[in-house]
């Protein structure tokens, strides 16, 4: 026997005897006789938990557990391991597993109210460690359909009905199941919500479906064709709840204000800040074309170009490009500037009239500042480690 996990997914704790190895990649997976360790598959991963060898007083932890051509494998942490025919106590960790349970049953609800109020197929699900998905067969849902649903979730969630799993032959099938089942399989297990469910499923699954606790989709996303629907369940849910809280009453407590006050003053705040935005691009404009203007007594002036070469210590890379733009409004002219303390951030730019590149002048440069960075001919910026200014000036004159 094996896959107890499917007859009783309540069954935590259970002694089994080795009956093989398997050495890969430097890892070893244990066969056993029977097991309650649910293996990776279906959407859901694997259960974790400890085996307990009481022979040899070892303990070993499951790292994951996988359905293979040889059994069941499962993976344990560290090399030491215990003997072939040793027995095992299994331990399962439930508070995974209930997740696992949560998560899954409540994708059988969810995918089932889509298909018989909308006729929306799942084509994928996903068992995530923080959030889980199903892949919907359309283009898009409407927001008030993604609250009709969930409502209706829930309901059936509340309504406590008992969760039934029976096998049956290949034959015995609607049509509808059989599109759903590799062409292999002869037999299928049927995971059954009496009047809402009825599918094919290996996975586990709680008695009733209230255990999965409520249900709420996060958000959708489009992907190739399909609508992918994020969703959590139990009490995934409740620490959702409790952490939108606490980040509700931080926000507020910020504001100075509660519920429809504290989103009219973020909306009043959010127009001044857009509004001083403006204002400061404005000024910081001004403020740039006056350096730049201040500069010019400072600036080289050979073979009839205009060539500044300055370090603003307190300037960043937005306010060289300010300043570079602004000085190179007039033809002939070439900006060399570099900003705050190290590592260093440096803007090269030409005007019309100048022919030098400056992605040929920054080239020069590069080895002297020990820089790198890349653009255009007529515009350059990077970093530099080192800002030797004198040795940077008559490496520009020199290719002027």
């Amino acid at each position: 026997m094996s896959g107890i996990y499917q007859v009783d997914p309540y069954l935590l704790q259970y002694r089994t005897c080795v009956k093989g190895f398997i050495e890969e990649g430097g890892k070893t997976g244990i066969l056993f006789e029977e097991t309650i360790f649910y293996p990776e598959g279906g959407g859901q991963p694997s259960d974790r938990g400890t085996l307990v060898c009481e022979s040899r007083r070892t303990s070993h932890e499951v790292l994951q557990v996988e359905q293979r051509l040889e059994g069941i494998v499962h993976w344990i942490a560290g090399e030491i391991k215990p003997v072939l025919g040793a027995e095992v106590l299994m331990t399962v960790d439930a508070e995974l597993r209930r997740d696992h349970m949560q998560q899954h049953h409540g994708q059988h609800i969810l995918s089932a109210v889509f298909e018989r109020n909308y006729h929306w197929n799942t084509v994928g699900f996903h068992l995530g460690k923080e959030t889980s998905t199903i892949d919907l067969s359309v283009e898009d849902i409407p927001t008030n359909v993604l609250l009709e649903v969930e409502l209706e979730v829930n309901k059936i969630v509340m309504q406590n009905i008992p969760v039934q799993s029976e096998y049956k032959q290949r034959e015995d099938l609607s049509q509808e199941l059989i599109a759903k089942i590799p062409e292999d399989q002869k037999e299928v297990r049927l995971v059954i919500i009496p009047g809402i469910d009825e599918n094919a499923c290996c996975g586990t699954h709680p008695r009733f479906t209230s255990e999965v606790g409520p249900c709420k989709i996060l958000k959708t996303e489009k992907i190739r064709g399909h609508i992918r629907v994020f969703f959590i369940c139990g009490e995934r849910t409740i620490n959702w709840m409790w952490k939108i809280q606490d980040n509700l009453q931080q926000l507020e407590k910020v504001i100075g204000a509660s519920g429809s006050e504290a989103i009219g003053r973020l909306e009043k705040r959010d127009l001044e800040l857009k509004k001083l935005q403006k204002e400061r691009k404005e000024l910081l404009g001004l403020k740039y074309r006056y350096l730049a203007e201040e500069l010019t007594q400072r600036a080289i002036f050979l073979n009839d170009l205009n060539i500044l070469v300055h370090h603003f210590p307190e300037a960043d890379m937005e306010m060289l490009r300010g300043i570079a733009a602004c000085w190179c409004e007039q033809p002939d002219r070439v900006a060399v500037l570099m900003g705050e303390t190290g590592p260093y951030s440096v803007v090269l730019a030409r005007s019309q009239g100048v022919k030098t590149s400056m992605k040929s002048l920054v080239a020069e440069l590069w080895p002297i500042i020990k820089g790198k960075g890349g653009g255009s001919a007529d515009f350059v910026q990077g970093k530099a480690q080192e800002l030797p200014l004198e040795q940077v000036k008559e490496r520009v004159i020199s290719q002027f």
